[in-house]
């Protein structure tokens, strides 16, 4: 360079520091003054349009609370997940280290305790600084970081990016609003400098990923802001100029070199003496790096994450959480709340050992079962488990978000859930008690063929008015059999009967009052062949609707949330139960006692009473033994165990599943030993409660086959005490078997005269098919054929 272009250099240089003492001059005279005085003889520096710009600002600067972490905890305090847009942990100034304190006010604004809200002498000397070709230097103060921060904050907010970029463009018009905000904030907080200082430290960043001190410590020490040593506290305070390019985990050496300068400011500003400094300058990165990663969302929860993605969508589709749905995302995001859930951990850990014992995640066999259980009398879910880990990956069947035990609202597959089978039959059931009907009532369970115009259906025209082809699994239950010998047995032509001498209407809004309905909350479509389960639903929805015989009748809608707190400490309304009687007591208690049966005597599942305590359930198997079920209650809680294939209707019999070979897959092969060994784990150490006993009605003669089924039935008379049970399970063990005695595989819905093991033929496949069909199936993507028993 020669000496005429350097000697113009300086001229610049030295025009530019002038420049910048008269605006600085101007401006400090002006701030000064309180934005009170003319704005005399610096029209030249400053336009007058600038001017009225920055008098026209408002004078209220709000200040915002910074997003904070909101976290799900189970019952018993126990956290689960933690949701953030920014990972931040607020905590007062009295909880963060001194050391950090001095050491962000060493490097970002050492008259930080004595300007009041702007520098013009940090001002000044950061503009002749920067026009003299040093190192640039920033001239704002700690207030104005804030300002800024919080600006920013409120535009990420809203969602709208015109706030963002007005708080961080490069203009006069940006600087000057700062300004006018940090003078009114020095000048209107109560403690205006602890306030602002507590303020910065909790919103900045001070990490790639972490914002605020309590967050980044706890990132980077392992520890909260409040132990903060003096060598931690440099590091973090050198981090919040570029977080990024100084992250000591990517980049130690830059973080150390950082880290040493910001030990030289807190030792020119006296914040620690020589030997503290050659102490903490001896200090290596890795000698004080210990980092935790948090991470946020459903993903961190475990085995969990099912359940916790069921809360997300409580909160998403509830306007009790905002009348938006980005309003409502914000607040999971952002608000700090504090959610304690449904969750009970010791019944999750039942639920997932007993699905790792039966169907381990990964299994070769790519069947996923499902366990999720519920609280009668109350709606909460008490575990939800699947063999599958929450995530996404495309090339691994066993990776998933899609629960199988809730709706789609709440994270389920699309269409619904998975055909229940003869689980389906105590809706049936409780339909025939609510009628005044007896469980004695007894009627010849031969294979029949229902005519079309033999049933009822109030609801609807002729559309779903078919003659329907029943036959049982077994020849032995065929003859003539009661209610209670039926249920226990799960015969199919008796619940085709039954349900030909009722309205199929009155059975659907029986069952949509208590949860089971289609996808869009309608009653499910009133077809005969409905008795045998063949539309789809979620097993939580099963689960509750067990639950409300249990509670005599009175459903609740299942609920995840127990309290929900504000950052501040508000409690919040949460989704209600709504509990409410939605079916006569004596009949839902006849019901289940009615489904004693099914685990005792010659009942599908006998082999799988529970330990010590009476219980009830049914069975369900859907034709191709692609979908097994049992569903139990006991007083205290109810469940549901699926097993099928997710992505669509594959038969589970003849294979090895979860290291054992089973021959068939009827709801007694599985399912119902799931059921026992997740309901006796999740019961031990509590008292067993009996259910009510009532009577099941007096003994009926024979309802004749194919009787008129619109004509309306009487109330009979009740046995009374306990008679009726104990007839009950006399008439139990008095129904007939099969030569083999196997009962409990009274499973598969069949053409008539097919009997287990042989192959249907074309014709009977499909009658089958057309007699059952349109209900779709229990795949997630699948369109066979329907129908199917317990």
């Amino acid at each position: 360079m020669s000496k005429t272009s350097a000697r113009t250099l300086d001229s610049q240089q030295l025009l530019s520091a002038l420049l910048a003492f008269i605006v600085m001059s101007t401006v400090g005279g002006l701030l000064a003054a309180g934005f009170a005085v003319p704005f005399v003889g610096a029209a030249s520096v400053i336009s007058k349009a600038s001017l009225e710009f920055f008098e026209d600002l408002p004078d209220d600067f709000k200040v915002l609370e910074p997003s904070q972490v909101s976290v799900l905890r189970s019952s018993d305090g126990t956290e689960i997940a933690q949701f953030y847009a920014e990972n931040r942990i607020v905590v007062p100034l009295s909880d963060i280290s001194k050391n950090v304190q001095n050491a962000v006010i060493a490097v970002e604004d050492q008259r930080f305790y004595q300007h009041k809200g702007v520098d013009p002498t940090g001002m000044l000397r950061a503009l002749a600084s920067n026009a003299a070709g040093a190192d640039r230097q920033g001239a704002s103060t700690l207030t104005q970081q804030y300002v800024r921060n919080v600006l920013v904050e409120a535009g990420i907010r809203s969602g709208d990016p015109t706030k963002i970029r007005a708080a961080t463009e490069t203009t006069t018009a940006r600087k000057l609003r700062e300004i006018k905000y940090a003078l009114t904030l020095e000048k209107t907080l109560p403690d205006a400098k602890n306030q602002i200082l507590e303020g910065y430290l909790n919103i900045a960043a001070f990490s790639p990923s972490t914002y605020g001190v309590e967050a980044s410590a706890q990132h980077y020490f392992s520890h909260s802001a409040k132990e903060m040593s003096i060598p931690e506290a440099a590091l973090l305070a050198g981090l919040t100029n570029a977080p990024g390019a100084y992250d000591p985990v990517t980049y130690p050496d830059l973080a150390k070199d950082r880290m040493d300068w910001v030990l030289q400011k807190m030792l020119e500003n006296e914040f620690i003496d020589q030997a503290q400094y050659d102490q903490a300058v001896a200090t290596q990165i890795s000698d004080i790096l210990h980092v935790t990663n948090q991470v946020g969302g459903c993903a961190s929860a475990g085995s969990a994450a099912y359940f916790c993605d069921y809360v997300v969508g409580e909160i998403q589709n509830s306007e009790l959480f905002g009348k938006t749905a980005t309003e409502r995302n914000q607040l999971l995001l952002r608000g700090g709340l504090q959610i304690t859930t449904t969750l009970d951990m010791n019944k999750q850990k039942a639920a997932d050992d007993t699905i790792a014992n039966y169907v381990p995640v990964g299994d070769p066999s790519n069947v996923k079962g499902a366990i999720v259980a519920v609280e009668p009398g109350t709606g909460k879910i008490q575990a939800m488990a699947q063999n599958t880990t929450y995530g996404t990956d495309s090339n691994d069947s066993s990776v998933t978000q899609i629960s199988f035990s809730a709706d789609s609202k709440h994270g389920g597959i699309e269409n619904n859930g998975f055909q229940p089978g003869s689980s389906f039959k105590p809706f049936v059931l409780a339909q025939w008690y609510q009628m005044g009907r007896s469980g004695y009532e007894t009627m010849n369970t031969d294979p029949t063929t229902f005519p079309a115009g033999n049933w009822n259906i109030s609801c609807s025209d002729d559309s779903y008015v078919e003659q329907w082809k029943v036959g049982n699994a077994n020849p032995g239950e065929g003859g003539s059999h009661s209610v209670l010998q039926s249920t226990a047995m799960s015969i199919n032509v008796a619940y085709a009967k039954m349900i030909q001498q009722m309205d199929i209407c009155a059975v659907t809004d029986l069952a949509a009052k208590m949860g089971v309905t289609k996808a869009d909350g309608n009653p499910i479509d009133p077809r005969p062949s409905i008795t045998l389960g063949t539309m789809n639903v979620p097993p939580l929805n099963m689960a509750n609707a067990y639950a409300t015989f249990a509670a005599h009748g009175v459903y609740c809608k299942p609920i995840a949330i127990n309290k929900v707190t504000d950052h501040s400490g508000t409690e919040m309304a949460v989704p209600s139960a709504d509990c409410s009687q939605v079916m006569d007591q004596t009949a839902a208690d006849r019901v289940a006692l009615t489904l004693t049966h099914v685990l005792g005597g010659q009942g599908t599942a006998k082999n799988y009473a529970l330990a010590g305590r009476q219980a009830a359930g049914k069975t369900g198997t859907t034709e191709e033994m692609d979908n097994a079920w049992f569903v139990g209650f006991t007083p205290q809680l109810s469940s549901a165990v699926w097993m099928g294939h997710s992505e669509g209707t594959k038969a589970m019999n003849g294979q090895y599943i979860g290291g054992r070979y089973y021959a068939t897959m009827y709801g007694s092969d599985a399912p119902a030993p799931m059921w026992k060994q997740f309901m006796d784990t999740s019961l031990a150490g509590t008292g067993a409660e009996p259910f009510t006993q009532v009577s099941l009605g007096a003994a009926q003669p024979a309802q004749p086959s194919g009787g008129n089924a619109r004509r309306a039935s009487g109330q009979v008379p009740a046995l009374p005490g306990d008679a009726g049970v104990q007839a009950g399970a006399q008439a139990a063990q008095a129904a007939p078997a099969d030569q083999s005695g196997a009962v409990a595989q009274a499973d598969a819905v069949l053409p008539a005269g097919q009997v287990p093991g042989s192959a249907p033929t074309a014709a009977g496949r499909q009658e089958f098919t057309s007699n059952l069909s349109s209900s779709g199936s229990g795949g997630a993507a699948a369109t066979g054929p329907a129908g199917g028993n317990g």
